[in-house]
C-alpha cells in the first residue's frame, strides 16, 4: 500500500483512509475490513492529456435507469453546455472517437440545476441516472469526508476512456468486490449533439458509441475526481 499522493496507474485500487493498492499488486490484494477499498483508478489524464485521476465506484446501478423522464424538461431540453461530439460512432467508436465540446462530467449535473431548478429538485423522479449519482456515497455505505461526495456520471469520453481500460479496470474491482462491467449499455452525462431528446450511451459488448432517447434505461457506473491536492 502506498501513499495517496504518489503517481497513480489505471487499475489501482484507491482505499477508504486514502491509501492505494498499486495495480503491480492487485492479484494479492486481500480486503482489509478495516480500510475497505472505495474504488478503482479508471483513467489518470483527461482527454487532453492533462493529469486528472478519477475513480469509478464498485457499484453500477442496480437495474438500467432513465436519463430523463418521458414528458419533462429535462427530456425537452437541449442542455447546450454538456453537449460532446465524438468524431465517430457505431461499434468500435469507443476505442477510436476524439471528442470536442464538454469533455469533462463532473460539473453537467450543476449545469442541468441552473437550467432546470425545478425538475432538479426531484431527481429521482425526473433525473434517474443522476439521482443515483447523487446518492451513490449513501447507497455504497461511504462514510468517509473525501469520498462520500463528489460522484458524478462520466462525460461520453470518460465512458470511452473507461472502456478502453476496462481489463485492467475489471481485474480490480473484481479484487475489490465492485460490479462486473460486462457487455451492457451504460448512459453517459453527455447531450446529444444533433437532438434535445437523445443523450450518448457506450454498449462494452462492441464498444459501440451510439445515442439514445433519455427517456430510455440504460446502466449507469459513476467516476469521482481525485482530489487535486493528494497527486503531484
Amino acid at each position: 500500500i502506498e501513499s495517496v499522493a504518489s503517481s497513480y496507474e489505471v487499475g489501482d485500487i484507491i482505499l477508504t483512509d486514502g491509501s492505494k493498492v498499486s495495480v503491480a499488486n492487485v492479484e494479492t490484494y486481500t480486503i482489509d475490513k478495516n480500510n475497505k477499498p472505495i474504488g478503482v483508478v479508471a483513467m489518470i489524464t483527461d482527454v487532453y492529456g492533462v493529469p486528472t485521476p478519477k475513480v469509478i465506484g464498485l457499484q453500477k446501478s442496480a437495474s438500467s435507469l432513465e436519463w430523463a423522464a418521458e414528458d419533462t424538461t429535462g427530456e425537452k431540453t437541449e442542455f447546450t453546455y454538456i453537449i460532446c461530439k465524438p468524431s465517430q460512432t457505431g461499434e468500435g467508436a469507443a476505442l477510436t472517437a476524439t471528442f470536442t465540446g464538454d469533455t469533462e462530467g463532473s460539473d453537467n449535473w450543476e449545469y442541468i440545476c441552473s437550467i432546470d431548478p425545478e425538475g432538479t429538485q426531484d431527481a429521482a423522479t425526473n433525473y434517474p441516472i443522476f439521482n443515483f449519482a447523487n446518492t451513490y456515497g449513501k447507497t455504497a455505505g461511504l462514510t468517509g469526508t473525501d469520498y462520500k461526495n463528489g460522484w458524478y456520471v462520466p462525460s461520453i469520453a470518460e465512458l470511452c476512456e473507461v472502456y478502453k481500460n476496462k481489463e485492467v479496470i475489471q481485474t480490480s474491482l473484481t479484487k475489490a468486490k465492485g460490479f462486473t462491467l460486462g457487455t451492457i449499455d451504460y448512459w453517459s452525462s453527455s447531450q446529444y449533439a444533433s437532438g434535445y431528446a437523445y443523450a450518448y450511451d457506450v454498449g462494452f459488448y462492441t464498444g459501440n458509441v451510439h445515442y439514445y432517447l433519455k427517456e430510455g434505461k440504460r446502466y449507469v457506473f459513476v467516476l469521482q475526481a481525485l482530489n487535486a491536492e493528494q497527486f503531484n
